[in-house]
């Protein structure tokens, strides 16, 4: 659907470089990384806002580099909405339609049926400084899924929501990729919103795409530390390789126990352990663990609505690991988890990944 190939872009002292991206048709891909990173440059580069200095945009195999933004058949919502006061929600919503040329009942028809689907057909008439937050967002999303887009560019569409809103709207995100199947491309920096909405992710750094892939499986094998830590990874390990084992400040470690990004010389890694890997109380093969020993509770954190609570570990070496427990685990084992308690502690070697510390 969509193929990016050596994009590149130079705006004032920042760069796009490089970028690399396919994008299959029906694809819910979140654009993941830090402010500044060069995340909405790209997505308005897509569009058409700016032209690329090298490289090639190509949509359903059209190399679309340097055509003009209305004819790339792209819808795109903004975080600010970017609605016209002056006008209803009724002629927002059909604004691109009427553009286009469409009749005057083409327009009425497709409006309604857009407005039906994201449940704002009560609120036509209204102009925007009458809608609420989501009301608003809902109204940018129809206005341009209504223009039937070859892929919806989303730049942060929930950051400016509250929390109930912003989940209504995940909600309604997840209902239009299903039932309308249109390619997504999401900007965000919230890993638990890349996580829950897309099916695959992409991480930028510093005008870099620095990994691509499924959430799940970025999050058990991070390409370096700066990937591990923008998807979430809470425990990040520094390593040295030496001679087929991995040096920490928990001991040696077996390098041919772990997923490794490394190779077999003396250089400075990290050890990369979501926090689901690291299980108090180990009962599992000990073949499944690729470290087993003692660590001291130093906090746990009450959990919200979840339940669930996160507790914070340290060895006797210095390191700091999290974890979390559900209720019923805090329950079960409340006798020790006091502060100060030694507890037996295994890190999961399905979870557990050696990378680089940059790449």
């Amino acid at each position: 659907m969509l193929r990016l190939e050596e994009l590149s872009l130079k705006l004032g002292n920042f760069h796009l470089r490089n970028i690399d991206l396919h994008v299959e048709p029906g694809t819910y891909l979140a654009l993941l990384g830090s402010t500044g990173t060069g995340k909405t440059v790209l997505l308005e580069t897509i569009a058409g806002v700016h032209t690329p200095d090298r490289g090639r945009i190509y949509i359903k195999g059209q190399n679309v580099t340097n055509l003009a933004p209305e004819k790339r058949r792209l819808g795109i919502v903004y975080q600010d909405y970017a609605l016209f006061p002056h006008l209803t929600v009724f002629d927002n919503i059909g604004f691109g339609l009427r553009l286009k040329g469409r009749t005057g009942r083409e327009i009425k028809k497709a409006v309604g049926e857009m407005a039906a689907f994201l449940e704002i057909d009560s609120l036509l008439e209204r102009r925007p400084g009458r809608l609420s937050g989501g009301e608003r967002q809902r109204t940018a999303l129809a206005r341009a899924l209504v223009m039937e887009p070859y892929v919806l560019l989303l730049d942060e569409p929930l950051s400016a929501l509250d929390r109930t809103t912003r989940n209504r709207i995940r909600s309604e995100l997840k209902r239009v990729h299903k039932e309308l199947g249109v390619t997504i491309i999401h900007i965000t920096h919230d890993v638990a919103e890349a996580f829950l909405l897309a099916d695959r992710l992409a991480v930028m750094k510093n005008g870099r795409i620095l990994q691509e892939g499924a959430p799940e499986e970025m999050c058990r094998r991070p390409a370096n530390r700066s990937v591990a830590e923008l998807t979430g990874v809470e425990n990040l390990i520094e390593a040295r390789v030496e001679n087929g084992r991995l040096t920490t400040s928990m001991g040696y470690l077996d390098l041919g126990q772990l997923a490794t990004g490394t190779n077999d010389r003396s250089e400075r890694v990290c050890l990369t352990l979501p926090g689901w890997s690291v299980e108090l109380f180990p009962a599992r093969p000990p073949g499944d663990y690729i470290w087993q020993g003692t660590m001291t509770i130093g906090d746990v954190r009450p959990g919200n609505s979840t339940g669930i609570a996160e507790l914070i570990l340290r060895h006797e070496g210095g390191q700091i690991l999290k974890t979390y427990l559900s209720r019923r685990e805090v329950q079960a084992h409340a006798a020790s988890l006091d502060p100060g308690t030694r507890v037996p502690v295994g890190l999961l070697s399905d979870g557990a990944c050696c990378v680089p510390e940059e790449g």
